[in-house]
């Protein structure tokens, strides 16, 4: 039988961004030096920059959803504290002396923008800075040789990001270098499954499963065709995990990142082993979330919800969405 999300996927995707954004807004900061900046989780004391970002994508992935401004002010306020903020965390050039999560600033920046941009006109100052921030990734990845990075240096969430803004914007330089990348890092071969993906054994965040960031990154790449659809179906279906994956950090995150890509790729390849890992992560996950604010913490022992797990949760429910 086909899973319910199928038939309901607006709908619910709908509610549940509205629950997710509803706990954004109460930890947004109000006042102060750094008004409109959301933390990454309660009581963060640095202020960073890709938290904020995440807020603003859910709440104007709400708004395309339903039409609803019910957190514009939020999102003005957060593009403010983005707009003001860019100086320290999004460099001119991504080197040795940038910060280790500059990369990640620039791709988040973009995803933000990418959701904005389909509600209306956007304000020159944000689109030039979106500019940068592209520009400046795609440099990074056309020169990036460790392809091994992970959670704020996955280079497949990285590609991701540009291509999904090159399309957005139509900017067809920036998008043929984003694949290029993708062909040059990834290509076609086979992913390997994701059950065998490598654990940090020292780092903090381990959010982003790279394997599925991979197949997102190809989807962004070649386009919803025929011949990717085999691939999915041929390639990565049979290395689908079935059910929830133990991880040592983040699981909550790197599992709804994992539903993400099954269920994107479910949507392309109509495969029912992609949907049925979808379906069995994501029930987990929503279990997980007992309180059902869409909004979770980055594994079963924290209960203080996270926006980075909160993000890829949303991404996760968004996934079988395909026609808003």
């Amino acid at each position: 039988m086909a899973d319910p999300r199928l038939k309901t996927s607006v709908p619910q995707a709908a509610r549940h961004f509205a629950a997710a954004g509803t706990v954004l807004v109460a930890r947004q900061a109000s006042a102060g030096v750094h008004t409109g900046y959301v933390p990454p989780w309660p009581g963060a004391v640095e202020p960073d920059f890709h938290a904020t970002a995440a807020a603003v994508w859910v709440w104007a992935r709400h708004q395309k959803l339903t039409r609803s401004e019910k957190f514009a002010a939020a999102r003005n306020t957060a593009w403010t504290y983005l707009t003001e903020a860019a100086v320290r965390f999004i460099p001119n050039v991504i080197d040795a002396d940038a910060s280790d999560e500059a990369a990640f600033d620039c791709a988040m920046l973009l995803r933000a923008v990418t959701a904005e941009l389909p509600l209306g006109r956007m304000d020159p100052t944000r689109q030039a800075l979106a500019a940068r921030a592209a520009r400046v990734l795609s440099a990074h990845l056309g020169a990036l040789d460790d392809l091994a990075g992970r959670d704020f240096r996955d280079p497949g969430f990285l590609a991701l990001a540009v291509l999904e803004y090159a399309r957005t914007v139509e900017d067809r330089g920036l998008l043929a270098a984003g694949q290029k990348f993708v062909e040059r890092a990834f290509g076609m071969r086979n992913p390997g499954t994701f059950a065998r993906e490598p654990e940090p054994p020292g780092g903090l965040f381990d959010f982003s499963s790279t394997t599925a960031t991979r197949i997102l990154a190809v989807m962004a790449a070649e386009g919803s065709t025929p011949f990717v659809g085999a691939w999915l179906r041929e390639r990565i279906a049979a290395g689908a995990p079935r059910s929830f994956t133990a991880r040592r950090l983040d699981e909550n995150g790197w599992n709804a990142c994992v539903a993400w890509a099954l269920g994107r790729a479910y949507v392309v390849s109509t495969d029912p082993a992609l949907l049925q890992g979808y379906t069995a992560i994501l029930d987990e996950i929503e279990r997980r979330d007992a309180d059902r604010d869409g909004a979770i913490g980055r594994d079963a022992t924290v209960r203080v919800a996270e926006v980075m797990p909160t993000l890829y949760y949303a991404l996760a429910v968004d996934a079988l969405v395909t026609h808003v």
